[in-house]
């Protein structure tokens, strides 16, 4: 069985980038994903061009600070601050533009190429990109510019229409109260009998302990120190090389 375990939320904080790149050197998680709207954009991209992350995909952003667009292109995405709606929000507002949508991912995709980042695949922050209101935008513009992405069922039933690879599991499991060594490997074996030549993507985020501006950005801190914690463990690459798991990255499969 094939692992790609992506680390979510780059460019979050420079704590979360520099906790990123101890997972990268122990070769568990060899997949991350960029946000390109967020305080530590610029130090994840300085980071990318360090060669201290590889395989980087774009993790588009909804729910989470300013969109790039400017506020009058994306006015159904943002409140009256001009900042993007709540998870909560998006994904019960009938009124979502979809074209807004598609034009804000286009966007933040210029964006990280404008940055010199060479985006391999997609996924979404808070799985924005798959509630009901806003998952045909996300499918239409991943056939777009044709990379592969995190599977979009897990939130709507089917992924109709997506034309582009995706992994042929992904399971959320792998956060907050699922973050302990045995239930990963207990969620890892389940897969493992019925998906030997198969890819499964997990999800991570990962990062340090006192980092006062994410507890400002994210309501999901204190778990972050217990996932590097895991996926830093030697016994882990152990584990998976005897269960004859692979670790991969996006670009060693699509």
């Amino acid at each position: 069985m094939k692992l790609i375990m992506n680390a979510d939320d780059l460019g979050l904080t420079e704590k979360v980038n520099f906790a990123i790149v101890e997972c990268f050197k122990v070769g568990i998680v060899k997949s991350t994903t960029l946000m390109v709207n967020q305080p530590a954009t610029d130090h994840a991209v300085s980071l990318i061009k360090k060669g201290l992350l590889n395989d980087v995909g774009l993790h588009l952003t909804l729910t989470s600070g300013k969109p790039v667009l400017a506020v009058d292109k994306v006015s159904s995405l943002v409140d009256d601050r001009g900042y993007f709606l709540s998870k909560e929000k998006l994904a019960e507002n009938e009124f979502i533009d979809i074209k807004q949508v598609e034009a804000e991912f286009q966007a933040q995709y210029d964006k990280a190429i404008e940055y010199g980042v060479a985006i391999n695949h997609l996924d979404s922050h808070h799985f924005a990109g798959t509630y009901s209101v806003t998952k045909q935008a996300f499918i239409n513009f991943a056939n777009k510019v044709n990379l592969p992405t995190r599977r979009v069922d897990h939130t709507v039933e089917n992924q109709i229409g997506l034309t582009v690879n995706t992994p042929d599991v992904f399971d959320m499991s792998f956060y907050d109260q699922g973050v302990t060594l045995a239930q990963l490997k207990s969620l890892l074996m389940s897969y493992q009998d019925g998906n030997k030549n198969k890819v499964v993507e997990l999800m991570c985020h990962v990062g340090f302990e006192n980092d006062k501006l994410l507890d400002t950005l994210s309501s999901y801190s204190s778990k972050r120190k217990d996932e590097l914690d895991i996926l830093t463990n030697d016994d882990l690459v152990i584990w998976l090389k005897q269960k004859n798991i692979q670790p991969i990255g996006y670009s060693q499969f699509f």
